[in-house]
């Protein structure tokens, strides 16, 4: 099988879109082989596909059938990237989102966008408190529809995100589940150190940057006003309100054909 690909970088989040399409049923294989060293080397893959309402340009499935927001703002990003809108302002339909999200893209070169995108309400915001070993970790739980990200001002040594990860698998069944400890730079910015997990692929990585972390951290503080938040790849920034935004950049770095023929 031979499948056309993008690989975009929205602050360094490495993202892989899929454009032609391959069957539904085998994402989750497609998505760990080209995530791999081997191929792509990306964290996450989507697969870009028709829209299912008239008002939307594209729809883009996540692997795993969860919502990714770094991945919506490529898929963004490339429908100028691409022409297939040569308006700014558009409608995208995305896995995890009941209805289509409003987007909007700024074209600054040939390979480099600035992209902004709604994303969907919270479905539940709730406290909870883990234990990494003997240490407690406090924290919140902001479900939305396809992710659940656990929220803790506790900034987590690297050894403590499996035994978290475990205890949070045992208590929450959702297509994703992300760890994002948070701290406070100043009254407009903060920084997070997101992990993510995948169930239907198994994937787990430490995100350079990742996009509903930032919406979910930008939900539980609640403040009505742009907030920046910075992560190991980059700068996201969030605003929260009637409607939940958030922006970055985006750098197309290469596209071309994946080859998944098996070995002989």
């Amino acid at each position: 099988m031979k499948l056309d690909f993008v690989k975009a970088s929205p602050s360094q989040n490495m993202t892989v879109l899929i454009t032609n399409q391959p069957p539904a049923a085998r994402y989750a294989a497609i998505a760990n082989t080209v995530m791999s060293y081997e191929y792509a080397h990306a964290e996450q893959v989507g697969f870009l596909v028709s829209p299912k309402t008239a008002d939307a340009v594209l729809r883009l499935e996540m692997s795993g059938g969860e919502f990714c927001g770094n991945a919506v703002l490529t898929a963004a990003a490339y429908c100028l990237y691409k022409g297939i809108t040569a308006n700014g302002c558009f409608l995208l339909e995305s896995s995890g989102a009941n209805q289509p999200l409003a987007c909007e893209v700024t074209k600054k070169s040939s390979a480099f966008f600035e992209a902004k995108a709604e994303m969907p309400d919270p479905l539940s915001v709730e406290a909870l408190t883990v234990h990494a070993d003997s240490r407690a970790v406090d924290g919140h739980l902001v479900r939305l529809d396809g992710i659940t990200h656990f929220l803790t001002s506790c900034w987590l040594n690297e050894e403590e995100f499996e035994p978290v990860l475990k205890q949070l698998i045992g208590n929450i069944d959702d297509k994703a589940i992300g760890i994002i400890p948070y701290r406070k730079l100043t009254d407009e910015a903060y920084e997070i150190r997101p992990f993510v997990y995948v169930k239907e692929t198994g994937s787990q990585f430490f995100e350079r940057a990742c996009g509903s972390g930032t919406l979910a951290l930008g939900v539980y503080l609640g403040k009505k006003r742009p907030l920046t938040v910075h992560q190991p790849g980059g700068v996201i920034y969030v605003e929260t309100g009637e409607k939940n935004f958030i922006a970055t950049t985006v750098r197309f770095t290469c596209e071309g054909v994946i080859n998944l023929e098996e070995q002989p």
